[in-house]
């Protein structure tokens, strides 16, 4: 399993609910809120997953940019 952690921007303190609540469907785990940024957790099977993961929260409504923090290279090798 790969985890990733980081944190979305809003484009306003006003997105962020929506930003949330599309980031929650995905099956994200947002662990917190500090003003226009938002905190989350990827738990996927590979380093590709992550990617197209995070690729797509670029596509949320609201969502002015996207800061990867961290990420676990365990397991990695069998890719």
């Amino acid at each position: 399993m790969i985890f990733a952690s980081g944190f979305v921007e809003a484009d306003d303190v006003r997105d962020v609910e929506g930003v949330v609540r599309t980031l929650k469907d995905r099956g994200v785990e947002v662990s917190d809120i500090n003003e226009e940024k938002i905190v989350f957790l990827v738990e996927k099977e590979s380093l590709g997953e992550v990617k197209n993961q995070l690729d797509s929260f670029r596509d949320i409504e609201g969502v002015r940019s996207v800061y990867l923090t961290y990420y676990s290279l365990e397991e990695a090798d069998r890719e």
